[in-house]
């Protein structure tokens, strides 16, 4: 009797909540941005499909010919902006409208609820934002430059000696780095346990669902049902996952705090935190408990380690696809370090082919797709079209990189687009949209960028990324295909990647 009430009340609310577009009033007279049709109560939450919606979503703006279209997803208005110009316009612009985000149910399930990215706008948010701003502005990521090169010498060094582990040697690299700024914490071997807790993680975010865009999220009372009677194939991964999604904020937070401060432990972001809040400066220890500050120190590792190695994949299988970008990059690089040391950032400014292929990584494969929806506050009205106070407003990255009123062959991977026209080429603008829009712009894009950037120029520098070869000898092309959820990143591929010549393996060791 009881399990029989529980369903009636399921069934009740799921159709009451079905029929809300129906009988709320109308707010204006212009009408909502097109969209492919919806069925009869249901809107289109059998017609958007779960897995990668990034595509649909442009799909129906190049048919519909609008940048803007909506959607309604079982009576919740959701608005795609398919051009940068619209997101800038309307996430940009009018910020402070957009500034919001909606519950995330399933992400609450999966361990989420003091993240940055997943705060909703108010005073708690305002306070986060601050002390990751402050920790990732362009000045202070200056400060970060010497432990990336660092450790993109400790990435050569371990490629060069087990190059069939250089997915591995990649994450080790981003955890490294967030580590080390957000912990204090020093990686010193490609078998260090927070390197498997990024890899779990990186799953956890790579297969459960895109944000806000799951059954759970638009019916909150599913996440009480028992799995027995749960039919939500991301409610069930949500649930089996929760481990991995709290591990990366408790398991660092302990090893940055049981031992002694000392050097890089000084300079910490959750060191300096711990520091303010126990002081009293610049942190209301009332509003900013220590959760919070697993939280803070959470989005640095599960964002930072996470899309640095997913645009660092992205950046090997176009070099495994590309031979002739790798030699017109190397070309550049012999010339200005004349192969007797290895490039620094301060050969950045004569290195702008690097500075080309790594935002053609960025523009090729954006590694949060569809990123994280946008909540308008507010009734808005765009270009003759009304968007709903309350709506979820998607800024598709996907569609705004590979927008063909922006980009010739957007599929194609070529750096030499971005070439100025006064020097003969296309002189593309760089991608944007990859890194989020507004107040709810990534924080550590600055971070993420000089680090790809030094891996670049590091393994360009030295070594030779090739396909790999069958038993005949024949070269293996590699097959493309991207995972799917809040981060993407090419599923594995097979590859060779071996040092250029005996000088360069020379370099490499001399950096032990």
């Amino acid at each position: 009797m009881a399990l029989l009430l529980v369903i009636s009340a399921v069934l009740v609310a799921a159709v009451a909540y079905a029929l809300l577009p129906y009988i709320r009033p109308k707010r204006s007279k212009l009408p909502l941005p097109t969209g492919p049709p919806g069925e009869p109560f249901l809107g289109h939450i059998r017609i958007v499909p779960t897995d990668n919606p990034e595509y649909a979503y442009a799909k129906w703006s190049r048919e519909y010919n609008s940048d803007v279209i909506s959607v309604n997803m079982l009576g919740q208005p959701v608005v795609v902006l398919n051009s940068a110009k619209a997101a800038v316009d309307l996430l940009d612009k009018r910020g402070a409208n957009y500034c919001d985000r909606p519950r995330f149910v399933l992400f609450e399930v999966m361990g989420w609820q003091t993240t940055l990215t997943f705060l909703r706008w108010g005073p708690k948010f305002k306070l986060h934002r601050r002390v990751l701003q402050r920790a990732f502005t362009p000045t202070s990521c200056l400060s970060y430059r010497a432990l990336q090169e660092q450790e993109a010498h400790a990435l050569l060094r371990g490629i060069s000696a087990k190059s069939a582990e250089w997915e591995t040697i990649l994450r080790r690299f981003a955890t490294a780095i967030v580590m080390a700024i957000g912990f204090g914490v020093d990686i010193k071997s490609d078998d260090d346990p927070h390197i498997q807790m990024a890899i779990d993680a990186s799953y956890a975010l790579g297969h459960g669902g895109a944000p806000a865009g799951t059954p759970v999220d638009f019916f909150p009372f599913l996440k009480y049902l028992p799995d027995f009677l749960a039919r939500s194939r991301s409610l069930k991964f949500a649930r089996a996952w929760r481990w991995a999604i709290r591990r990366i904020h408790d398991a660092p937070f302990v090893s940055a705090t049981s031992k002694p401060r000392s050097g890089i432990e000084q300079v910490s972001f959750l060191h300096t935190l711990l520091r303010q809040r126990e002081s009293g400066k610049d942190i209301d220890a009332n509003l900013f408990n220590l959760e919070d500050i697993k939280g803070a120190c959470g989005a640095v590792f599960a964002a930072g380690q996470d899309t640095t190695w997913s645009t660092l994949v992205v950046f090997i299988l176009n070099m495994v696809l590309h031979p002739e970008v790798q030699r017109k990059a190397q070309e550049q690089l012999d010339d200005i370090t004349k192969g007797v040391r290895l490039p620094t950032f301060r050969d950045k400014p004569h290195l702008p082919y690097i500075d080309y292929i790594v935002q053609e990584t960025l523009r090729w494969a954006p590694v949060s797709p569809i990123g994280v929806p946008h909540r308008s506050l507010q009734d808005d009205e765009y270009k003759g079209m009304f968007i709903p106070k309350n709506s979820f407003v998607y800024a598709n990255a996907r569609a705004m990189t590979h927008d063909e009123n922006v980009y010739s062959s957007p599929d194609d991977f070529n750096p030499d687009r971005f070439i100025p026209c006064s020097e003969g080429g296309a002189g593309e603008p760089f991608p944007v949209g990859q890194f989020g829009f507004g107040r709810r712009v990534c924080v550590g894009r600055y971070l993420a960028e000089a680090s790809v950037w030094i891996v670049a120029a590091c393994m360009l520098a030295t070594m030779k990324v090739e396909k790999e070869v069958d038993e005949k000898g024949e070269p293996i092309e590699p097959e493309i295909e991207l995972t799917n959820g809040l981060t993407s990143h090419p599923k594995h591929f097979g590859c060779r990647i071996s040092v250029r010549s005996e000088s360069a393996r020379q370099l490499i060791e001399a950096t032990a």
